[in-house]
């Protein structure tokens, strides 16, 4: 017990210096918290930015399963966290939101595209259109309310980190009405996906174009457009131009196809369960099967996604499966050409199946195919008020180009995020985004992402992998909140042993290949920063318990036990509590 010599105490006080066992108290030394332990020490501010799967996933968790935005939860009267999303669209969907060129769909199976907590049964086929996801996103966030927290049309403009507050600070602008709004919050989350920042091309005299011009992420911002009986240029032969390019070329007058590099269009993930159809429709009969028996769903879904966890040997190089599906891919985009040998070699790549994001694209080799419709392999030299100009001197009138460009892929903020010591994330990433498992980067305390540098994009199942992440982000608030932690932040030699792992993983798995992919910014060569180096289910392994040590850990106290509390926990004051819960036998 503390003693006091006799004249350091007055009426209950103290006036001199305080000792224990006749020694000076040590520095680490706080008054007792009179709060039992397993108590949350204070209550969170969070800021997601981001309305879309990530974000509303992430809303979930808090809402649902951990009931930290809940009163009443584990005897709280109050939540442990207020939550805010800020969403600057004037509607939440994210890319299915804004996404609205023709043939717009999800080129992973539906029936994995769908939120764990939430299946849906009534998918009308093994791709779904984006109308129909968009519907299915909605649908899901009004039955468990997880829009109750977004503010609309609310963009964050800036964000910076006050280390002696342990806080970030925010400039958000209200979309709607240019006002400027100061938010703060302990935690801040980045739900805006890898695919939002969407970018025209870089060809020279492309704002000289005097037809209609639209880019694939940005679809109606030109106004409508009748595209029928028009001669068309779709650049680029990503996702979104092989979805594109078949919903056009039946009503164009003619349609060229500008392409830098070959593609490898795939049967797609798990497509042994629709026995190969390009895009399966489910009757009406399965559906109401899938609807009265939530079993069989979990059983068929079960199936899919098995499939494609154990098809992962199919991105190690070398491998067998790597072999088999060159060989087996080639002949069926040999067969989708008709035989058209010139086709083929154009579009045929030399390197492996899945360098660059493999895409199914039913119907995108038979477009090509068409008498209206040309392949055009000679690089974009310019644009005039008129058409476009290849290297090789041939100049093709246009009514309309239709810029498939894709995104930047930098993982740089478009907007200041500043951490400690005054750096900016979009300056510390100029070379190259490094981050600790995908979902912190050094120097940026609670600072987390979904879908940061190298996140697992590549393999398995998105929404899944999201709430795996969003299970991890819980898990430190609640560590944050009940143990008096001020700042978390991933130590630089961690991220440098992690990345250093990682890239030498990467060597072995074919998205480090001889092609130019946005898995590695757009280059050749360059380091794979897009994609998890290894499986899904490692990813799932790895982020599955905390690591502590990783991180610089701050307190708000300079007792990091404070939160031991009175020497009680928390169950103690339970009635009826189990005391003797670890006698198991």
């Amino acid at each position: 017990m503390d003693s006091f010599t006799a004249h350091d105490t007055t009426n209950g006080t103290t006036s001199g210096t305080k000792t224990r066992y006749g020694k000076p108290l040590p520095p680490s030394w706080i008054p007792l918290c009179q709060k039992p332990l397993g108590t949350p020490t204070r209550r969170l501010r969070i800021v997601t930015i981001g309305g879309a799967v990530a974000g509303m996933g992430f809303a979930y968790k808090l809402q649902h399963e951990h009931k930290l935005t809940t009163g009443g939860c584990e005897g709280r009267e109050d939540p442990l966290v207020e939550h805010t999303i800020y969403e600057a669209n004037a509607d939440i969907g994210g890319t299915w939101l804004v996404n609205k060129y023709p043939g717009v769909a999800c080129d992973v199976p539906a029936h994995l595209y769908a939120f764990p907590f939430e299946p849906n049964p009534t998918w009308s086929s093994y791709y779904a259109s984006g109308a129909e996801v968009l519907a299915y996103f909605k649908r899901t966030v009004a039955k468990y309310n997880l829009d109750r927290d977004v503010k609309l049309n609310h963009r964050v403009e800036r964000a910076e980190f006050n280390e002696a507050e342990g806080k970030w600070h925010l400039r958000v602008r209200r979309v709607d009405t240019d006002e400027m709004v100061d938010d703060t919050c302990d935690v801040l989350v980045s739900a805006t996906g890898f695919l939002s920042h969407w970018r025209w091309p870089s060809i020279p005299g492309l704002d000289e174009f005097q037809g209609h011009l639209a880019h694939s992420a940005d679809w109606q911002s030109q106004g409508e457009f009748d595209y029928t009986g028009k001669r068309i240029g779709i650049i680029g032969n990503g996702s979104s131009a092989i979805q594109i390019l078949p919903r056009l070329a039946p009503g164009a007058a003619h349609l060229v196809n500008f392409v830098r590099r070959p593609t490898w269009i795939t049967a797609g993930l798990g497509s042994a369960a629709i026995d190969g159809a390009a895009n399966y429709t489910y009757t009406e009969a399965e559906k109401r099967e899938f609807a009265d028996d939530p079993g069989r769903l979990k059983q068929y879904r079960k199936r899919l996604q098995q499939a494609t966890n154990t098809g992962f040997n199919l991105y190690v190089k070398g491998s067998e499966a790597q072999e088999e599906a060159f060989r087996t891919t080639a002949q069926a985009m040999r067969d989708r050409l008709g035989g058209d040998e010139e086709l083929a070699r154009k579009l045929i790549p030399d390197w492996e199946v899945g360098c660059r994001r493999a895409t199914p694209g039913p119907g995108y080799l038979e477009a090509l195919t068409r008498e209206n419709v040309s392949l055009v392999t000679d690089s974009i030299e310019s644009v005039t008020a008129s058409g476009i100009c290849t290297h090789d001197g041939r100049v093709f009138d246009l009514d309309a180009i239709v810029c498939a460009t894709g995104f930047d892929v930098s993982h740089r903020p478009p907007w200041p995020l500043i951490g400690r010591k005054g750096f900016s994330l979009a300056e510390h990433w100029k070379e190259e985004p490094y981050s600790y498992l995908s979902l912190m980067a050094s120097g940026f305390p609670n600072f987390f992402m979904f879908g940061g540098p190298n996140s697992p994009v590549g393999h398995g199942s998105l929404m899944s992998q999201l709430q795996w992440s969003a299970e991890w982000i819980c898990k430190w608030v609640k560590k944050i909140a009940y143990e008096d932690i001020k700042l978390i932040d991933p130590k630089p030699e961690v991220l440098e042993e992690f990345n250093s792992y990682a890239d030498e993983i990467m060597q072995t798995l074919v998205w480090s290949g001889g092609c130019r992919s946005w898995y590695k910014n757009h280059r050749v060569d360059g380091r794979v920063t897009a994609v998890w180096a290894g499986s899904a289910i490692t990813y799932h392994e790895m982020i599955k318990e905390l690591r502590p040590e990783d991180f610089d850990i701050v307190y708000r106290s300079r007792n990091r036990f404070k939160f031991m509390g009175n020497g009680r926990a928390a169950m103690e004051s339970t009635p009826g509590a189990d005391l003797a819960f670890y006698i198991y036998k």
